[in-house]
């Protein structure tokens, strides 16, 4: 999958990454729209969070899940939604 990262301080680009598996209480979501955050801005341009290097950017999104684990039960597939939080962010 490809993830929208900062490279290095003050460069950003498109990686490939490996797609995250979903584990049992886990859900899988497809992004449709993310929007960058202040802190994106802060940590690419100023270096707010010290050097990185393809650290995936991106947490304040809309999108649709794909697929739950097994021990997931108040979300399903096909569900559209707004979060703010993700460990990982990419386009699968």
């Amino acid at each position: 999958m490809k993830g929208f990262a900062m490279l290095k301080i003050g460069k950003v680009g498109w990686i490939e990454k490996e797609a995250p598996k979903c584990g049992p209480l886990d859900a899988l979501v497809k992004p449709i729209a993310i929007a960058p955050c202040t802190s994106d801005v802060h940590t690419v341009w100023e270096g707010a969070v010290g050097e990185r290097t393809n650290m995936i950017l991106g947490h304040e999104c809309c999108g649709e899940i794909v697929k739950v684990g097994e021990l997931v039960k108040d979300f399903k597939p096909a569900i559209e939604f707004l979060f703010q939080q993700l460990l990982r962010i990419g386009i699968l």
